[in-house]
């Protein structure tokens, strides 16, 4: 019996069988609330967050009860500024005692033009189930610590083979972990015919681990071993002691990315993939875990600081390989190099970083300025610093480390950790005759300042001044959606290539690539009446920007140009 001074969440999950595996999760959540009336709510539900619905629950499909019987719960969902929205979930009259809530999940229905977006929704994958807790469950509003019991229910006449993982423990025996009321919602869940690294069978005492389904791709099959060796390190980093990690990963039939959650993150991948470089996987991998030790807290506008929590993960997925000595520096020049083609090539460079948020999903090209910019920034700003100190040795941690470090801790004890206090930091490191720091941060923010890297070094090499082709896909992003194109650009290297509007699209190479690299081309494959066409082109445009890179060898002919 758990005895403990705090109240309790408990959460049991049994997974339903078809002849395909794993059909869907009937959900059995428990909680120790205090008093509600009808006009309090006492949950908070996810209805679309980052281009994805929430499960489409129903308030009928809520079978509830507390210590006078049941309870009916009514949904009422809350004005949003953005995109994301909400629901409230009400009772119908006063409870009493804990609330019990039975649920059934069934996986999201998707095909090759679902929308891409964050990496929640619980999907099916090779006989198994896979998703987050915030795409299935509500969320309890209180500010408490409470004692989240996880356990999983397997029926005796599940398939054999069938094994239940969570961000926080694997098996079937219930994990407790005391914390906020929200950590079943932060968190991934998976049941099925799981496949691991380090194997279940294999005795070890590895901190960290990855989950899939079936056989994965030779590129990622290779890459698995790297998640297990960089933990342990980036926990020592950000100076966090004990915990665990797991990568979760997933099949799809479009899509290749990341999303980061509590100790774990959700790895997903199409048939495309099987091209990606080990170095690039490498670097999606640290991205990804980086976002579990540091992040930023939403302004009160509602922006949610993606220069700092997406352009610090791109930062360090080249910094930290390097610094604990899993790549060489070859990679650490190389790789920045290619976060500021990204930055300095974008046709949309001047814009409003809080304009992009909310245009990621549509466009090509605010998709990825919150990335590259908050890099070239954070870049910026520990060069700067570096010079100042004469510390050049990017395998040595600068003075933003130490902040970051700091921001970091903060953040993962609850604190709202903003802007603000990244300002206040920084000012105390940087001379006002070295740069305005204000201007210069809401010049970043607003688009109007571009990032100036003149006499200033990255590990003792100098940042040298050329000129770069500027992107242009040539065609609408959403016809990777709707899988026809539409949209084509005239006069693009796109159209030149023979694209054109109406042609069915059937596959295409991974577009990150060319928004890193100006000399990697796009690879389409269409329906050309009846038969598959490959369509390739360079998508740039023969206008140019100034742009900075840092010198080396491998970067000789961009710095000629």
């Amino acid at each position: 019996m758990l005895c403990t001074q705090h109240p309790s969440l408990r959460l049991r999950l049994t997974p339903e069988f078809d002849e395909n595996g794993v059909s869907a999760l009937s959900i059995f959540l428990k909680i120790d609330v205090p008093f509600f009336n009808t006009e309090q709510p006492i949950f908070l539900f996810d209805t679309f967050t980052d281009n994805v619905p929430g499960h489409p629950y129903r308030s009928v499909d809520v079978n509830a009860y507390d210590d006078d019987g049941p309870v009916v719960f009514t949904f009422h969902d809350i004005p949003s500024s953005n995109r994301n929205t909400q629901q409230e979930w009400r009772v119908n009259r006063q409870t009493k005692g804990s609330i019990t809530l039975e649920l059934k999940a069934f996986p999201r229905k998707v095909s090759e033009t679902t929308p891409l977006g964050a990496r929640i929704d619980l999907r099916r994958d090779q006989g198994g189930l896979q998703g987050v807790g915030s795409w299935f469950l509500p969320r309890l509003i209180s500010d408490q610590t409470y004692s989240t019991i996880v356990e999983w229910d397997i029926p005796s006449d599940a398939p054999a083979g069938t094994r239940c993982v969570w961000s926080l423990g694997e098996g079937h025996d219930p994990v407790v972990v005391e914390g906020p009321a929200d950590i079943v919602c932060k968190t991934v869940f998976m049941v099925g015919p799981i496949q691991s690294y380090p194997d279940a069978k294999s005795p070890n005492d590895s901190a960290a681990a990855c989950y899939w389904f079936g056989n994965l791709p030779p590129n990622f099959d290779r890459a698995k071993t790297y998640n297990t060796k960089l933990y342990s390190r980036m926990a020592s980093f950000f100076e966090v002691e004990g915990g665990s990690y797991r990568v979760f990963i997933r099949k799809t039939q479009v899509g290749y990315g990341g999303t980061g959650f509590l100790s774990s993150y959700v790895l997903e991948y199409d048939d495309s993939t099987a091209e990606v470089s080990d170095d690039e996987l490498l670097l999606l991998f640290t991205h990804e875990m980086v976002h579990s030790f540091a992040e930023m807290s939403d302004e009160e506008d509602g922006y949610d600081n993606d220069w700092f929590r997406e352009g610090l993960a791109e930062l360090y997925s080249s910094y930290l390989p390097y610094r604990f000595g899993l790549r060489d520096k070859d990679f650490l020049i190389r790789s920045i190099n290619h976060h500021l083609q990204g930055y300095f090539s974008s046709p949309k460079i001047h814009m409003d970083i809080r304009d992009a948020t909310s245009q990621i999903f549509d466009d090509w090209y605010a998709e990825w300025i919150g990335y590259k910019r908050g890099c070239a920034y954070l870049l910026f700003v520990d060069c700067l610093l570096r010079k100042r100190d004469g510390q050049l040795d990017m395998s040595k941690n600068g003075r933003i480390d130490r902040v970051i470090i700091d921001l970091a801790r903060r953040w993962r004890k609850g604190q709202r950790v903003c802007a603000a206090d990244w300002l206040v930091e920084i000012r105390k490191l940087v001379s006002p005759d070295d740069l305005d720091l204000e201007d210069h941060f809401w010049g970043m923010i607003e688009g109007r300042r571009v990032m100036d890297f003149e006499n200033l070094y990255f590990d003792n090499e100098p940042f040298c001044s050329t000129s770069l082709p500027i992107l242009e896909f040539g065609f609408d992003k959403k016809s990777r959606r709707t899988r026809v194109i539409s949209g084509v650009v005239q006069g693009s290297n796109a159209e030149a290539a023979g694209l054109r509007d109406g042609l069915a699209l059937l596959s295409a190479s991974q577009p990150s690539a060319c928004v890193e690299d100006v000399c990697e081309t796009f690879r389409l494959f269409v329906d050309g009446g009846g038969r598959e066409r490959l369509i390739e082109f360079l998508p740039r445009t023969k206008d140019k920007a100034p742009s900075w890179q840092v010198s080396g060898p491998r970067n000789k002919s961009l710095l000629e140009n």
